[in-house]
């Protein structure tokens, strides 16, 4: 049986067959379903550029394995990998959308790739990787019913990604308005919880169970994901996040979690944290690192990192219960709660 290792060394092969180093006429044609009058492929590879230098920078991968674990669980072997470019090529064309619409200078320890090739090229980009990987559910030979849930699915969770993203570029845009904790975690359901319920849905479908089995899983890795969210919320403002400034959330008007919880809990304070916030918005994160750590010293003396990461735990723990309760006892289902338990430990 595949090591996660080795399965990990597909999913990368599974991705490069999806968008590889360089084009051709065959990925070309695959790619638009017909024929097309191409030759200088050169320039195609200079617009799917910010997309390769992106993947490229690796990244957890976790979905993927989520998809791929969960299907060997249930007997579906290693059947998944040719389809975990579902997952993960929408959620690097979200980063780079993402990273755009908040004028972030860094991804994955290196500049942000609007930055390198320019807003215009990295929009096309960044939109081409969700729906380049369509192809592969097209060119499979699955059954014409299991396909249609394949696309019905992959289709309503973009749908979802792009509802949460506008969510929270509405709320980081409009500097008043703090929502509530209950739009707050389905704007996280929505944005950071629809690629893991998707690879969780995926697992089941292309094991071979039925519809209604298949959403009932991927309620659980939706939970997993806004789970990831806040302790990806957490750590931002606690250590920052790998490649990421610390506090760069507060640089870009960020309404995560800890701040949420903040204004609950120290409403007197809310002119002032305002004022970090608008100072460091104006000066950058170069320039307003005073007004960040300010933000983050009211943060913390309102225990409000310490009410997320409770929040964030017991969904997590309560995620982690359910899966052992949906698949049946194996060394891969140990492997999926070994993850889980190991967003738990994110912040430290």
């Amino acid at each position: 049986m595949m090591t996660t290792g080795d399965i990990l060394d597909r999913v990368e092969g599974a991705i490069a067959s999806c968008l590889p180093g360089e084009s051709s006429r065959e990925w070309l044609e695959r790619t638009a379903g017909s024929a097309c009058d191409i030759e200088d492929f050169a320039q195609i590879d200079r617009f799917t550029e910010p997309g390769r230098d992106l993947l490229a920078r690796g990244g957890k991968r976790w979905r993927p394995l989520v998809m791929v674990l969960t299907g060997r669980a249930l007997g579906g072997g290693e059947g998944a990998i040719p389809f975990t470019p579902l997952v993960e090529l929408p959620h690097n064309g979200s980063l780079i959308i993402d990273d755009i619409e908040d004028n972030s200078v860094e991804r994955r320890g290196k500049p942000a790739v609007h930055l390198l090739y320019g807003t215009d090229l990295s929009i096309n980009a960044g939109n081409l990787l969700y729906f380049q990987p369509t192809w592969i559910i097209d060119r499979s030979d699955l059954p014409a019913e299991r396909k249609a849930l394949l696309f019905s699915g992959y289709c309503e969770d973009l749908r979802r990604l792009h509802l949460g993203q506008g969510l929270d570029i509405w709320w980081h845009s409009n500097h008043d308005r703090v929502p509530p904790l209950e739009e707050y975690m389905q704007m996280c359901r929505f944005k950071t919880g629809s690629l893991a319920r998707m690879a969780g849905r995926f697992g089941f479908l292309l094991a071979g169970k039925s519809r209604e089995e298949s959403l009932e899983y991927a309620r659980v890795w939706e939970d997993i994901g806004v789970g990831f969210q806040i302790a990806d919320d957490i750590t931002n403002l606690a250590t920052g996040n790998p490649g990421k400034d610390r506090g760069d959330d507060i640089v870009e008007g960020k309404k995560s979690l800890p701040v949420i919880l903040h204004y609950a809990r120290s409403p007197e304070t809310r002119t002032e944290l305002s004022r970090c916030f608008a100072e460091a918005r104006e000066r950058g994160i170069a320039g307003g690192k005073d007004a960040v750590e300010r933000a983050i010293g009211l943060i913390e003396a309102s225990g409000s990192l310490d009410g997320a990461e409770g929040i964030g735990r017991e969904l997590l723990e309560s995620a982690a219960d359910r899966l052992r309760t949906l698949l049946p006892p194996c060394g891969d289902r140990d492997t999926l709660t070994g993850m889980v338990e190991g967003f738990l430990k994110k912040r430290a």
